[in-house]
């Protein structure tokens, strides 16, 4: 109960935020918020064991890269742990994902396994009939991508109850 009451206190202090990187970028709010919370669980220091930092677990590569490439913004790299700078390049980044692959599945799938990789899976037929990606074949992506997909769902209908007129 008091990990529920910690999770919902931090959702709430990024909730600002994230709505900004929503309208800014249009991704869904449910998704931004659900992917916070399968990357970090809403810790802004968050460090994976490959390097992803912050809320939405960035890799320093592409924070980078979006920083002097993208927004050309001056910010040192350990900016990139700012909730404020990590959500808007995250959500920019799963927007990117997003337009270039054409679903959800596929982008979240990226998002956690690298574009590259999933540019790939998407030639092997077995793994993509007619182009569309339909199995992942890394545990931990796909597991990544059901957890996400269903805090996004659970979001989505928390959200709904909640700003409902």
């Amino acid at each position: 109960m008091a990990e529920q009451k910690r999770r919902v206190t931090h959702q709430q202090r990024y909730m600002e935020t994230a709505l900004l990187a929503a309208n800014d970028f249009g991704v869904p709010l449910p998704m931004i918020l659900a992917v916070i919370r399968t990357e970090s669980d809403f810790d802004p220091y968050a460090i994976s064991r490959v390097g992803a930092c912050g809320l939405m677990q960035l890799m320093p590569e592409t924070f980078r890269y979006l920083r002097d490439d993208v927004f050309g913004d001056s910010l040192t790299d350990r900016d990139i742990f700012l909730p404020a700078v990590n959500i808007r390049y995250g959500t920019y980044y799963l927007s990117y994902l997003y337009r270039r692959f054409g679903d959800w599945y596929t982008a979240l799938a990226a998002y956690n396994a690298g574009e590259g990789r999933v540019s790939n899976w998407l030639t092997d037929v077995t793994l993509s009939p007619n182009g569309r990606l339909r199995s992942i074949p890394f545990p931990e992506t796909a597991a990544y991508v059901q957890n996400t997909l269903k805090a996004y769902k659970t979001y989505s209908k928390n959200l709904e109850k909640e700003y409902r007129p």
